[in-house]
């Protein structure tokens, strides 16, 4: 048996085990091989298996996903049973991703059983990560932050200064902002009477302070002090109206710590943009199952088990961090199951329950339709208990029910066919309804589903 000097894992052996002496071996054959096939009756090496990484992650692996950057880098994103997370190069030694990027009252997660990624096919290059208990998380390749912004504190009691703002009431609030997002306005405004024509107003920086409560009291307070607890934020905007209005004009905006000095009349301020809902608050709860779909993210909260939600939609940009209130979708509310998976597929969106799967049909939100898929033509209550025993590959959905493995192929519309035998007492034993994983060998047209039996 021969290696390479360098490295010791068992990918890199090559030879033969046990062999005999010619006299007691029977020809043609040999008891034992590693990483080693036979072609023609010669020994040829064979790739065994390779780890992907140089050390041991920290933990027992949860979840496990690869991240393209812009440039192209790929990284190996892993969450592990201690609640941490790390990352690696290919081949390479990991690296703890620091929650140091989070909110105090986030940087301690409870460890989950299994953490779930996912990544956008096109915008940012971010990684969205989700276990249904702890707060949804992305990696945008450098940092981990939470999904979602938050609101604006009320602007503070501004310094009047000499300037140009007229006699009238004026309105303030801000937002707080990402490089790439921009927060939802203050919930409280500001309100601003001048009595003098030729003033200024200078409004203080919101400050970062860490917050190790985070319930709705003391991010209400928080607000109302002018602070905030998330060290994503980096810049600031200020808006206000005109004298007596309503609408919101962009004052200015400015880094976090840097003041804002509003000296703009009236024309002048309508000339700048106007304030925007984005909708960019943080999602009303923890994910349990997330997809893309039509260039909307779909979700399942754990507040509402049974109500899909949908993200803002814009046609020309994609915002996965906003989820209005109001775009949702109930599904059986009532029928004493929950929703546990989803699939986008091809211009359906495949819901699963755990006795029951439905699809969503339609262009777009406003004409989104509800409709059950059958199974075997006639049958309901076929659904999946884990998201991982849905495999999309191809033409087809594959999923992993009570009852055996079923295919929702595209024939006009959604059915779906059982493609597995007869339920035995092995499957009943190994449950694959719970499914860990699943896998699809596309050279050599193989399934594979890992149960948790």
């Amino acid at each position: 048996m021969s290696s390479r000097d360098t490295q010791t894992f068992d990918g890199y052996w090559r030879g033969i085990f046990q062999r005999e002496s010619p006299r007691s071996q029977e020809p043609g054959w040999q008891n034992e091989a590693l990483n080693v096939q036979f072609r023609g009756g010669a020994c040829q090496g064979r790739p065994g298996i390779r780890p992907l990484h140089g050390t041991d992650f920290a933990g027992n692996v949860t979840g496990i996903h690869w991240h393209v950057n812009s440039d192209g880098t790929r990284q190996l994103l892993v969450a592990n049973d201690i609640g941490t997370f790390e990352q690696c190069a290919f081949g390479g030694d990991p690296v703890t991703m620091p929650l140091t990027g989070l909110p105090l009252i986030d940087q301690v997660r409870v460890p989950q059983g299994k953490v779930w990624f996912l990544s956008l096919s096109g915008g940012l290059n971010q990684t969205f990560i989700y276990d249904g208990v702890n707060q949804n998380i992305k990696w945008n390749g450098t940092i981990l932050s939470k999904m979602g912004l938050p609101d604006g504190p009320t602007p503070p009691v501004p310094t009047p200064g000499v300037g140009v703002i007229k006699k009238g009431t004026y309105k303030y609030v801000m937002t707080l902002n990402t490089p790439t997002h921009e927060g939802d306005t203050s919930v409280v405004l500001r309100e601003v009477t001048q009595t003098v024509s030729t003033q200024s107003l200078s409004f203080a920086s919101p400050t970062q302070v860490a917050d190790g409560v985070g319930d709705a009291a003391s991010i209400a307070l928080a607000a109302s002090l002018n602070t905030y607890d998330d060290p994503q934020v980096l810049t600031w905007r200020l808006y206000r109206t005109a004298a007596d209005q309503a609408l919101y004009y962009l004052v200015a905006e400015a880094d976090i710590g840097t003041p804002i000095i509003d000296n703009f009349t009236d024309v002048e301020l309508i000339a700048s943009d106007k304030a925007e809902q984005f909708t960019n608050s943080y999602p009303q709860a923890p994910i349990i199952a997330l997809c893309e779909h039509r260039g909307q993210l779909v979700a399942v909260m754990a507040d509402y088990p049974s109500v899909l939600r949908f993200s803002n939609f814009d046609p020309s940009y994609m915002v996965p961090e906003g989820w209005p209130k109001g775009q949702t979708i109930p599904v059986a509310i009532g029928d004493g199951d929950l929703l546990t998976a989803l699939a986008s597929f091809n211009e359906w969106l495949v819901v699963f329950k755990s006795n029951a799967t439905y699809a969503i049909v339609g262009e777009s939100y406003s004409e989104y339709k509800l409709v059950p898929v059958l199974a075997s033509g006639t049958r309901q209550g076929i659904g999946t208990n884990f998201p991982g025993s849905v495999l999309h590959i191809e033409n087809s959905v594959h999923f992993a029910s009570r009852d055996g493995i079923y295919r929702i192929e595209r024939s006009g519309s959604l059915a779906a066919s059982r493609i597995s035998s007869a339920i035995d007492d092995l499957y009943s034993a190994v449950n694959f309804s719970l499914g860990s994983a699943t896998f699809f060998d596309r050279k050599k047209r193989l399934f594979w589903w890992g149960s948790h039996g």
